[in-house]
């Protein structure tokens, strides 16, 4: 049985749309990612990362839940009905600052029911982010971008 790869080797090749829209945040994530080895595309708005979605058509969206033109789980609902076929299957994983510890585990329910498959209450380790985005990676075949994980 081989070793699995490591997640730097598993994010090499991957697409990511990254939405968050607090500039700070925003960057901090692209510059990790992309040094992980990940193309990163970026957007602050809804608008904006339904544009990205159609021109990169990413393997993974990473979103903020609550940005200026709408919500995370609105976006995902229109990523996944854009005509590529792998829009329909994105992996998804939706963080927010707006939880606190009574609050977390309505959020972690209302993301999973949303469509998402992950929740990320901010601040998180990026440890928690890296684990996240590793299982999504596990079953994809970097060159040819075909799914065939657990989510």
């Amino acid at each position: 049985m081989s070793e699995e790869p490591d997640i730097k080797s598993r994010l090499r090749g991957i697409s990511i749309l990254l939405v968050e829209d607090d500039p700070d945040t925003l960057a901090i994530f692209d510059l990790f990612l992309t040094h992980m080895g990940a193309t990163v595309a970026t957007a602050t708005t809804v608008k904006a990362a339904l544009k990205m979605a159609e021109e990169v058509q990413p393997d993974i969206l990473i979103s903020d839940l609550q940005l200026p033109d709408g919500n995370g789980y609105d976006l995902l609902d229109m990523i996944r009905k854009l005509p590529s076929s792998s829009s329909k299957l994105i992996p998804a994983i939706v963080m927010t600052g707006h939880s606190t510890p009574f609050s977390e585990p309505a959020y972690n329910q209302g993301a999973l029911s949303g469509g998402f498959q992950k929740f990320l209450a901010k601040p998180f380790n990026i440890d928690e982010l890296l684990a996240a985005i590793a299982e999504f990676t596990r079953g994809v075949d970097q060159d040819a971008h075909v799914y065939c994980c657990d989510i």
